[in-house]
Parts: structure tokens; sequence; C-alpha cells
């Protein structure tokens, strides 16, 4: 039996300054549906190709959890394979969690989030409703709209008359936008976080206009049945920011350091700290291309404009050093006064940025980020959305003990599996995330979760029967079929390059969840706002995100 800590115990822990991870190992789904804030998520599925990324140290202290503490513990094991020395479980899981009085949250990325929610109401950020907008837009009346969101997501749909200028930009061009005192300024994006961030900034900035967030955003928008107004395509006025608008940034920059108290770090004490094997993060915020082109070796990928919501992912211990790299200190220092509001305590920029980097003759890596993805591509692909696809296809991380695993198994082809349906059938399961299953899978196939797996497949499968496995590709199949073999299974097959391949031959699919209809929340909460058609995007599933965005700030009301 693994270590166990309980709930008491764990809320002094991540009260604490030691160096530590907390790991939820339930689905994408049922980890957006309630999670205790501040914790990572990594599907058990995942684990052997994304643990040793978010936590590089084999030697710091990892919590796992899960509702119950039964899939927990089997991934303790798994852990400890891993070669981390110092698992620990939460007894009990989530629900010993809840009934110690912790509390859980709806949503994603909520660190960012919460952070949002806390500027709005310990600094008293000013939002604006889109009845109002709405009105003095067709009362002809002069305001500045600023979309915070990605360029990408800008050019998609955008408020009438908006301009673009993502988080990462946005102090860059703020002089530029303000240039006329009189016209106030109002930020948005999808739903709340991103404009209240953009607007607190514009606020820090001491500017003579005045300054709102948007409440609810484009989604609030829609949801008040303006959504065909909504426009879409380039921003005609979209420019380089002037002379004065950088050197503007560059004093505001400066500033903040001092008031956040974000140290600068040189190349030099980066490089030997890096080299000394201590635990620390790199995160580039520069736009796509620029770290395509080059970057710190082992830095990781995050635009400025996305920090709020992506740093979680890529930072599995929050108490170790983060340093953020640019090529200018503005984009930085705010991705760095971002992340330490966050609540991340050791954070640093570099001195110089890439380019100070580059002067010293320092190594430099090229290519493109690692894939990020929990089990969630519309996630992933949100994320993404400052690097492009044509920059290149996202880089892959090794799975640990694939190979071994690998030889242990037996694959089927895409085409013998399909004439095997309908007539012996084996039992087929997908181990994909259930919003996947949703979409679209082989026919017949049952859905069930490689954290669930040996928990569960005597529901669907004696150990006698033929079994069918697969995933979105192999990997996760293939470790799935091992732990089956582990517990008695000796029919197990695996599918010969997973869905993706029997997609691409055109293979027959059916979507819906057909008799497990009990996955429907679980599969609405990874499809959600990204996607349409029955799972996906509605008016009362933004309204919905939107009131669970807005959940994270009564904590402050009670303690106002």
């Amino acid at each position: 039996m693994p270590e166990t800590i309980d709930p008491i115990q764990l809320q002094e822990l991540m009260r604490s300054d030691a160096l530590f991870a907390l790991i939820d190992v339930r689905e994408w789904g049922e980890f957006s549906l309630g999670q205790i804030l501040g914790v990572r998520n990594i599907a058990r599925g995942s684990l052997e190709k994304y643990l040793a990324f978010l936590v590089p140290d084999r030697n710091v202290t990892l919590i796992l959890l899960c509702d119950d503490g039964s899939r927990s513990a089997l991934t303790a094991e798994t852990a400890r394979h891993l070669g981390f020395s110092r698992v620990t479980v939460l007894a009990g899981g989530l629900r010993e969690w809840e009934r110690a009085g912790g509390e859980t949250y709806g949503g994603w990325s909520l660190t960012g989030k919460d952070y949002g929610e806390r500027l709005l109401m310990e600094e008293k950020v000013p939002e604006l409703t889109v009845s109002a907008l709405h009105e003095m837009l067709n009362r002809r009346e002069q305001v500045t709209i600023l979309d915070s969101r990605p360029y990408p997501e800008f050019k998609a749909s955008h408020l009438p008359g908006a301009h673009s200028a993502p988080i990462g930009d946005l102090v860059l061009a703020a002089s530029d936008f303000a240039s006329d005192s009189a016209i106030p300024i109002i930020t948005n994006c999808a739903g709340r976080t991103r404009s209240i961030i953009a607007a607190h900034l514009l606020r820090r900035m001491k500017l003579a206009n005045s300054v709102y967030a948007l409440k609810g955003g484009t989604g609030a928008w829609r949801i008040a049945g303006w959504g065909d107004e909504l426009a879409s395509g380039d921003d005609p006025a979209r420019a380089e920011p002037s002379a004065s608008s950088l050197a503007a940034a560059q004093r505001f920059a400066a500033r903040i350091r001092g008031e956040d108290h974000i140290e600068l770090i040189s190349p030099e004490t980066l490089r030997a700290r890096a080299a000394s094997g201590e635990l620390l993060y790199v995160l580039d915020v520069r736009p796509g291309k620029e770290y395509v082109a080059g970057h710190i070796p082992g830095a990781r990928f995050c635009s400025a404009t996305q920090v709020q919501f992506a740093a979680d992912a890529l930072v599995g211990v929050p108490n170790a050093q983060v340093v953020m790299v640019s090529s200018d200190d503005p984009r930085s220092t705010v991705a760095a006064s971002i992340l330490k509001g966050m609540g991340y305590p050791k954070v640093a920029v570099l001195d110089g940025g890439s380019p100070a980097w580059s002067r010293r003759g320092f190594e430099t890596e090229a290519g493109t980020p690692v894939e990020i993805d929990y089990g969630q591509p519309a996630w992933l692909a949100r994320f993404l959305q400052d690097f492009p696809s044509a920059l290149g296809k996202l880089r892959q991380l090794p799975t640990s003990g694939i190979d071994l695993s690998r030889e242990r198994v037996k694959f089927i082809s895409a085409t013998s599996l399909q004439e095997s349906i309908g007539a012996k059938q084996p039992v087929i399961i997908d181990l994909r995330g259930a919003g996947e299953f949703a979409t679209g899978h082989i026919p017949g196939a049952r859905w069930l979760s490689r954290g669930w797996l040996e928990l569960r497949i005597a529901e669907m499968a004696p150990p006698g029967a033929s079994v069918v496995l697969y995933s979105r590709e192999e990997t996760r199949s293939v470790l799935a079929a091992a732990s089956l073999a582990n517990v008695g299974y000796c029919d197990i097959s695996v599918l010969e390059g997973g869905f993706e391949r029997w997609q691409r031959l055109g293979l027959p699919m059916e979507a819906g969840l057909g008799a497990q209809s009990e996955l429907e929340e679980i599969a609405v909460a990874e499809i959600g706002l990204f996607g349409a058609g029955q799972f996906g995007y509605s008016n009362e599933r933004m309204a919905r995100y939107l009131k669970d965005e807005e959940a994270l700030g009564r904590r402050y009301h009670r303690h106002s």
C-alpha cells in the first residue's frame, strides 16, 4: 500500500514553501467538473509520457489523488516504477477532502482564473456589461475595444469595431491606443479572465483613460442574443507600436518589477544554475515563430498572452524557480507579474532576454514545442493559438517503458478489426477521452479510461474474452495492454496505428455514448465550448462556464 496524506496535512503542505507536486490522475472531464484549486491534472493513462516533463526532479514530494483513492493508489505504483522516490496518495481522495471541509471548483486553468477574480475584487477593476456596451455602440459613442485574446481567436470572431491587443502585446501598444484620454477603453476576451487581467494592466499603467473589463466577454454577448453582430477577419488598424509607446512600456516594466519583487537574473547565472541540476523552469513567452527559430535549451514555449492558462500545464512544482524569457523586457515582465499574482513565489526575468543570451554565445536549440496534451485536444489547440500549425508539428515526448510494453503485446490491423466486427466480435475498448469517444468511435466499442482499466474491465469482459484496445495513437493502448496482462488477460490486441489510422482509412464510425449515457457530463466537460454538435457549445454551457469563474471570486467576497 502507498503512503498516504490526509486532507489537513495536505492543506498545511500547500501553504508551505516546500517543493512538491500535486497531481490529479482522473480524466480531464472529471477533473474539469470539480478539482482542488492549484492541482495539476495528468490522467493515469498519460503518466508515463507527461509526469517526468511536468515534474523533472524525481526526488520531489509527489502527491497523487483521484475521487476515492483507488486510481491514485494504482498510479502510485506506476510513479515508483518511473523512479519517483517520494510518492504519497491523498487518503480517501476528493471525497475525503470535501468531508474535511475542503473546497473544490469546476473549470480548467483555475489558478489563472482565480487570479483574475481576485483582481476584480481586491483591485476593484471596473466592469461594463455587454448591454451597456451594446447601447454605447448603438448610440455611436466613441469607445476603444481591445481584444486581449490571441490574434487567431480574434480573427475567428470579435466584437464590432474591436482591435486586437493580445495580453502579450498589450502594454507595448497601450500608449498608442490611449492617445485620446477622453475615449474609454474596454478590454474583452471570450469570458472573463483575460479581459480582467488586461484592464488591470492598463490601470497599473496609470493611463488617463477610463478602463473597463467587459463582463462575460464575447460569451455574454452571444448569450444576450447578439452573436450575429460579431465580426470576423483581420484588424485593419493593426500596426507596430510607436517608439514612444515602446518607451512607456519599458518604464512600466521597470516599475512593476520593483512593485512585484520580480528578480532580474543574468544569462550567466541562469546557465550556471541550470547546469547545477537545480529544479527550475524556463518559460519562453515570445511568439511561436521566434521560439521555433531558436531558444534556450529546455525552455518551454508559453505565449505571454496565454500564460495565465498555460503555466500550470508546464510547471508542475509551483514553489520551484521559474524564469521568464522574451526578446524584450516588457513582455517577459508582464508574464512574470501575472505568474507572481497567480501564486508562484519564485519568478524571475532573464535580464536582456534571449538577445542577451545569444550575445554571450551560449547554446540555443531550434525546433517546435513539445506536445502538452493531457487527453483534451481542444484545450491543446486553444493553448497553441499563438503557435500556427505552419511552423511545424509538435515534438512528441518520449514515453517511459513503451518499448518493453510493446514487446509484450500483439497488434491487429484496422482492416482485420473491421472484418471481425459483426462476426465473432471481440470486446473493443476505447481508451481515449470520453469527449473524443462521444464525437466518434469504432462501432460497438465501449469507453473505459486506462485509469479505471484494472478496476472495471471485468464488467465489460471476463479474463478469457478476446479484447481489442485502442487509443488516439498506439501509446496509451500498448501500456494498457501490458496492465491487463498483469491481471490475467491473455487474448489482448492493440489496434495498430490507433484511432487516427482507422479514421485515415475512412472506416465506419459511430457517434454518441450509446448505452453509456452516464458519461454525458464528462463528455460535455471535455468538448464543451470548443466543439459543436450535441456535446459542444451552447449558450447554456457558456453561462455555466462564466458561473464557474465567478464562483472562484466568492472566496474573496467572504473575506472582504
